[in-house]
């Protein structure tokens, strides 16, 4: 018995397949399908560029750190605490 490889069939190797060459061949929307079921792991690609997510919202505007700041703490003054269920004991 013998048995034939890929290239005996005359199959092509997995690296003799000319990705960018498949590639051209895609749309516009099957590109952005694929990019969406594959996950890079490179790391000069920018985060956000790297998530399956993608935000079609626009941004709000500029953020200042020093008012949210200050509402942060202004709603932690207003908002009561918690009532403890069990109350604090340190033990000597």
């Amino acid at each position: 018995m013998t048995s034939k490889t890929a290239n005996e069939k005359g199959q092509k190797d997995e690296d003799d397949i000319d990705v960018d060459d498949l590639l051209t061949q895609l749309s516009a929307e099957e590109l952005e399908m694929l990019s969406k079921e594959v996950d890079p792991d490179d790391q000069f690609i920018p985060p956000d560029q790297r998530s399956n997510y993608h935000c079609d919202r626009k941004a709000t505007g500029k953020m200042d750190k020093k008012h949210l700041s200050d509402h942060i703490s202004k709603m932690a003054m207003e908002i009561p605490d918690q009532p403890e269920n069990v109350p604090f004991t340190s033990k000597k």
